[in-house]
């Protein structure tokens, strides 16, 4: 018979740091950036300093990952987030998550009978760390989806909000952050991930002077228009699978002038509906050519003058790449084959890639270093064995840095033999005309 789960209320504790995060955050970062490729970090300047009661409002597309991101990009604030209530019920991991800086929050199919009483209260503890400056992480779209979009957002960031403000008054001076996450291919090692930070939302005047509190709606709008500034967010949804490609080839995550690629972006809401089905059309003719199936639209660009220029020095620092990661190489493809072996949704393929690595690695690592080491010297111990864990950590970070380079390599071979191709060519050039051309009208 399966043990029952305690469901018992426990309340977390009033604190706006701890060491436990403070360890952790740097095997997060670490494995954040081994696992993507930071392309670009925008509006860091308009983060509060870590003692400011902040909350940080982004959008949530990739599970656990997002939350991962966040907390490596914001050192040196510690981010505390709301997690299901569920993963609490044991008293040790109970006392990790609360290390964390991890809340419970308590969901319908918990099918607790209070559930709202609960969830009130970790609003109120939630409302007296911002009160000693915490910073709080929210995605108030509610849960996550693998689309490049902005789904409606849920009122409990503006709950938050007023709990604060019934607390103390003077938490009208809390900073409301909007983030965007952009990922190239989340799911993948070594892609391209950027990184928007936006000018904090204002909110001061939206307060009912007669109650103390925000009415949800108006903040909820402007946290909208705040982070629609900051991510790609492809609409109609309706006609997402037809647009997607089309914003794939301008390569949201790699341009020098994200205003106007979120612009040009923009205008798809701007289109007709008959000017949507004639790129639904064009789209269609693309798949049925086999276009995708070769080549991503990353690769392709909007055509073969944006093929990707491969550095002369790429090819020569391979045999350093190769040496460097030969250690780390079984093991990673190893983490990569339980992933797709374990994980069935898109969305925390790249979180349990992530958290295996980033605790895994370095315990693997060390201890590979000791065999190598008795090879190197003949001793089992001493300098041998860390000469050789930190080669072991540099070689793997330059390997996954090459590889990097060699995924563009091996993108824009496959992009070539697309545009060499007569039908598919065709069909890719006349799928991102219809696209242009119907934005040139509007």
């Amino acid at each position: 018979m399966a043990k029952k789960k305690d469901q018992s209320f426990v309340e977390p504790p009033i604190q706006r740091r701890h060491i436990g995060y403070g360890l952790a955050v740097q095997l997060v970062q670490s494995g954040v950036k081994r696992f993507h490729r930071i392309e670009r970090i925008e509006g860091l300047t308009n983060l509060p300093e870590p003692h400011e009661p902040t909350i940080i409002v982004g959008n949530h597309q990739n599970g656990l990952m997002d939350a991962i991101v966040q907390s490596a990009m914001l050192i040196p604030n510690q981010i505390h987030f709301l997690t299901r209530a569920d993963v609490f019920s044991q008293k040790t991991a109970r006392a990790l998550l609360f290390s964390f800086n991890q809340m419970p929050i308590y969901r319908q199919r918990d099918k607790l009978s209070d559930a709202r009483e609960r969830n009130k209260r970790i609003f109120e503890i939630c409302a007296a760390r911002l009160n000693i400056g915490a910073t709080i992480g929210l995605f108030p779209e509610g849960n996550h989806r693998a689309v490049k979009a902005l789904r409606p957002m849920r009122r409990g960031v503006v709950d938050m909000v007023n709990s604060a403000l019934k607390m103390n008054p003077e938490m009208k001076q809390l900073k409301l952050v909007p983030v965007g996450i952009d990922y190239e291919q989340m799911t993948d090692f070594r892609r391209r991930l950027s990184y928007r930070v936006g000018a904090p939302v204002r909110f001061d005047d939206l307060i009912d002077p007669a109650t103390g509190v925000i009415p949800p709606g108006r903040l909820l709008e402007r946290l909208k228009e705040a982070m629609d500034e900051l991510l790609v967010n492809i609409q109609p949804e309706s006609h997402y699978e037809a647009l997607l490609p089309y914003v794939c080839a301008i390569r949201t995550t790699e341009t020098n002038n994200w205003a106007a690629t979120r612009d040009e972006i923009r205008c798809f809401q701007t289109l007709e509906e008959e000017a949507l089905r004639k790129i639904e059309g064009a789209y269609s003719r693309a798949v049925t050519a086999g276009v995708f199936a070769d080549a991503r639209p990353e690769d392709l660009g909007k055509g073969p003058e944006q093929l990707r220029v491969i550095s002369w020095w790429f090819w020569p620092l391979a045999p350093f790449a190769w040496i460097g990661g030969a250690c780390a190489y079984p093991f990673s493809k190893f983490i990569g084959a339980q992933a797709e072996k374990r994980v069935k949704d898109p969305c925390f393929k790249s979180t349990f890639k992530v958290s295996a690595g980033m605790f895994l690695f370095p315990i693997y690592l060390f201890l590979l270093a000791w065999p190598l080491g008795r090879l190197a010297s003949g001793e089992w111990g001493g300098w041998p064995v860390m000469a050789a864990y930190v080669f072991n950590l540099i070689g793997s970070r330059f390997a996954g840095w090459w590889y990097g380079l060699y995924l563009d390599w091996k993108g824009k071979r496959k992009a070539e033999k697309v545009y060499s191709n007569p039908l598919k060519s065709e069909a890719w050039t006349a799928y991102i005309a219809a696209v242009t051309t119907h934005l040139k009208h509007e």
